[in-house]
């Protein structure tokens, strides 16, 4: 009974060894979105709204970023990209009208700089996020998805030189 447990305990430590360096290598794997500040009005709507849309990519297996500031000109996305070894950029604008709001989305893509997608959701501002729920994946999804890092702007190594071979030009 004795050695039954301890085979038992010892699969149990290795199937937690297994998994636990399985995840890190999940998570590296997963290609990395910059959810941006929403632009436009300001305030809770924006901040629940973002955060909405940073769910909603991560629940699709993205590793998500929020802490990348919002850009003033589209020409830098390829620099952060690079920079953050960043996918895609998901960017949102709000406009409030009288009785309505519209939310405009676009998939910004890390390698090219180019826009992959747009979508925009308009109703009454408590319909919003339900809106957002059941149409970003759909619209938005396959853009996202087509979305790649830029490549790393990484220098070939040097060619190996020995002190005897080095000579000073004059």
């Amino acid at each position: 009974m004795r050695s039954r447990l301890v085979v038992a305990f010892g699969w149990l430590v290795l199937m937690l060894l297994w998994n636990a360096g399985a995840a890190p290598r999940a998570a590296a794997a997963a290609p990395r979105v910059s959810v941006q500040p929403i632009g436009g009005s300001e305030g809770t709507a924006c901040a629940s709204l973002r955060a909405q849309l940073a769910r909603l990519v991560r629940a699709h297996g993205f590793q998500v970023l929020t802490s990348i500031a919002r850009v003033e000109g589209t020409g830098q996305y390829l620099t952060l990209a690079r920079d953050h070894r960043l996918a895609a950029f998901v960017a949102a604008d709000l406009e409030e009208h009288k009785i309505r709001q519209t939310l405009t989305i676009l998939i910004w893509d890390g390698g090219q700089g180019s826009v992959l997608g747009r979508w925009s959701a308009s109703g009454p501002a408590k319909q919003l996020p339900k809106l957002l729920g059941k149409g970003f994946w759909k619209h938005l999804g396959p853009a996202l998805e087509k979305a790649r890092a830029p490549e790393p702007s990484v220098l070939p190594p040097a060619p190996t030189v020995r002190m005897g071979d080095a000579s000073v030009v004059d």
